[in-house]
């Protein structure tokens, strides 16, 4: 199946593509039959936070197990990483 774009409308076209993560053909055909397509900015960014996060829990556990640290209070990071998991699931139940 073909169709015929401007340079500006195809320009806008990958614009979108690009921001929702899906190929050209996967995003014509959602944007055809009428499904949501939702692009989320920023996703990336939390996703390589978040494993940063874990890796430096990783070598906490590390350190306390080896004996290094005797004692460490997570109470902060346990209840910021509750209100992003929150935040994560309303978000995913907004755009099923």
């Amino acid at each position: 199946m073909k169709f015929r774009a401007t340079e500006e409308e195809k320009s806008i076209i990958m614009k979108k593509v690009d921001a929702s993560d899906l190929s050209i053909s996967e995003y014509l055909r959602r944007c055809a039959l009428e499904k949501q397509i939702v692009a989320v900015n920023g996703l990336d960014d939390v996703a390589r936070e978040l494993r940063a996060i874990g890796n430096n829990l990783n070598q906490i556990t590390r350190a306390v197990n080896s004996g290094y640290i005797q004692e460490v209070n997570l109470q902060e990071t346990e209840e910021v990483l509750g209100q992003l998991w929150q935040s994560l699931n309303s978000l995913q139940q907004s755009v099923q």
